[in-house]
């Protein structure tokens, strides 16, 4: 079962195309025991996933402008669950006070926490969308960040944001971050900016395939897991929605919300973790989530798309729980190319080597 804690909602920086609302509340230790008493009676009342791993995401904002409250969190469900027990956090690599490095921190988040470091390429490029608050460039202390988690030989991944503005240089930003010792470079486009139009959707489908191309030429093995995973992500076989059943998201004031993105929504408040949850809203949104309407029912890629699952995302982005994101739906169609081309090149690699 998979539990966002959003430990705080607040951020150093003012990335221009993040989707959380930019606002100073911050979980206190109370509430995140609070939090904590809820995840133990959903695990309670579940007793066939009792045995399962239990995922426990610590996010924001910047979760690192509350580590106490992260660590909190972190030691009780090592005391409550030991072993079974995965912990993930995405931070922007500025933390904790943006200016200077604080190693015993990332020792410690390295040694309990699968970490993801926000970095959108070369110092042109992430500096584009990624500043501070007065518009300063974050690059340089995300990259000291990455250096010293490369010299401690600490797992980690690192993600990219994919827009208008930075879309050109997709694949060079891509094999920049590779080269500098980041191995796994997850991305996804910003489908928020209405700047997208089918000149840049080419664009990103050339970088794409560029991406894989440089992936193959270094390392075929490599380049087969990274094509595995890019598959899973964008086509693996959907179900109808599973927030507040398995997944749940609980923010900096206790509210629970079926998904990241609709964390902030007033709509999609589905109780909170004094009261628990409000069964009869959850009851409304199952009968959303588990009809199949819309033109994108009749899709040939219907079933292996985030829209058959995600509706709120679909409502949230156009209005219309049954139709997806044009920008979305592009991509999907670039992707799905872009994977037939791949799997052509690699069946031929197959082939020579025998």
């Amino acid at each position: 079962m998979n539990f966002t804690y959003w430990v705080t909602e607040d951020c150093n920086l003012k990335c221009s195309y993040c989707y959380v609302n930019k606002v100073p509340k911050t979980m206190d230790q109370e509430t995140a025991a609070r939090a904590i008493e809820f995840t133990e009676k959903i695990l309670a009342a579940n007793p066939a996933r009792q045995k399962d791993k239990l995922c426990i995401s610590l996010h924001g904002g910047e979760p690192l402008l509350n580590y106490p409250v992260i660590r909190y969190i972190i030691e009780a469900f090592q005391s409550k669950y030991p072993g079974n027990t995965a912990f993930t956090m995405t931070t922007n690599g500025t933390t904790p006070n943006g200016t200077t490095p604080n190693n015993e921190i990332l020792d410690y988040l390295a040694s309990h926490v699968e970490l993801t470091v926000s970095v959108d390429g070369n110092q042109e490029s992430h500096d584009r969308n990624r500043v501070y608050g007065n518009g300063q460039g974050s690059f340089r202390r995300v990259m000291k960040t990455i250096e010293y988690l490369n010299s401690k030989s600490y797992f980690y991944r690192v993600r990219m944001t994919i827009t208008p503005n930075n879309v050109s240089d997709f694949a060079d930003n891509y094999i920049y971050l590779y080269e500098k010792g980041c191995k796994i470079v997850a991305f996804a486009l910003d489908e928020s900016d209405p700047d997208w139009n089918k000149e840049l959707m080419d664009i990103y489908q050339r970088n794409l395939y560029n991406i894989f191309t440089y992936m193959i030429s270094r390392d075929l093995t490599n380049a087969q897991y990274c094509l595995h995973n890019f598959k899973n992500e964008y086509f693996r076989r959907r179900s109808t929605c599973d927030g507040c059943h398995t997944s749940y998201n609980i923010a900096s004031d206790g509210s629970i919300y079926p998904c990241i993105l609709a964390v902030g929504h007033g709509d999609f408040v589905m109780g909170n973790v004094h009261t628990g949850l409000n069964e009869a809203k959850l009851a409304e949104l199952d009968t959303i989530n588990q009809k199949d309407e819309g033109a994108c029912s009749t899709c040939a890629m219907y079933s292996n798309c985030r829209s058959k699952t995600c509706k709120i995302i679909n409502k949230i982005q156009t209005g219309n729980y049954y139709m997806s994101s044009p920008i979305f739906c592009t991509a999907q169609k670039i992707h799905y190319s872009t994977v037939k081309n791949l799997d052509y090149i690699l069946d031929g690699f197959a082939v020579s080597a025998k």
